[in-house]
């Protein structure tokens, strides 16, 4: 018996929705490489407002946590408790770099000159500014992605086995390491090297906790 065309048209949609949501089997943190070839001083990029070139090479010597940003999406909560780490753990050299990018849900379609004024009013509001630094729209994933999501990607294994529904992700060719959704975050050490890289939805408390817990193993060595 034929099923009826509802259920052969939704119960394929929640299967997709409920792989980008749960995305299981996955990690909440997994480590970088060992030995990994380069570091993040090889690259550089530009600035959201003025469009000024920054070499990651002025960072040398901090702890630096790159996450892929927007303003449209379920996790934009997160943009102020990424401001509380960055305020909580600057004493111990570790800064925060955005970076959005429209490619997941396309949940960050504002221009570069609209994104600062979204977050003030819109999302997530309030007044909200964010106390680390934004850079330019750009993909993280893809053809067109920034040389140092390869990098960074390249680096560290992926959190998740499943990539997600692909009516949701803007981007070719896919690949095994691709960042899978909004606010994926990386650690890289103050020599310039990946450390560790967390899932999308794991809670920005725990990433600082296992940024603090990183630290002081590192510094006990």
């Amino acid at each position: 018996m034929a099923q009826p065309f509802w259920v052969s048209c939704l119960f394929p949609l929640f299967l997709a929705a409920l792989a980008q949501e749960t995305l299981n089997p996955q990690k909440e943190k997994v480590n970088c490489n060992k030995g990994v070839t380069g570091t993040i001083y090889d690259y550089g990029a530009k600035t959201l407002n003025g469009g000024e070139y920054v070499p990651f090479q002025q960072y040398a010597g901090k702890y630096i946590l790159f996450v892929n940003v927007a303003s449209f999406c379920g996790l934009t909560a997160t943009y102020p408790e990424l401001n509380t780490l960055q305020e909580e753990l600057k004493q111990f050299n570790v800064i925060v770099l955005g970076f959005p990018c429209n490619q997941f849900g396309k949940q960050e379609p504002a221009k570069n000159s609209e994104i600062l004024l979204g977050l003030k009013h819109v999302r997530p509001g309030g007044g909200y500014v964010p106390n680390f630094q934004l850079f330019e729209k750009g993909d993280v994933n893809g053809e067109n992605e920034q040389k140092i999501f390869s990098f960074l990607k390249n680096s560290c294994p992926p959190t998740s086995e499943l990539l997600g529904s692909t009516e949701y992700l803007f981007w070719n060719p896919m690949r095994v390491h691709d960042i899978r959704w909004n606010f994926e975050k990386f650690l890289v050490g103050s020599d310039g090297v990946p450390v560790m890289r967390w899932f999308h939805k794991t809670p920005v408390s725990t990433v600082q906790s296992d940024i603090m817990e990183y630290l002081n193993q590192s510094h006990s060595h």
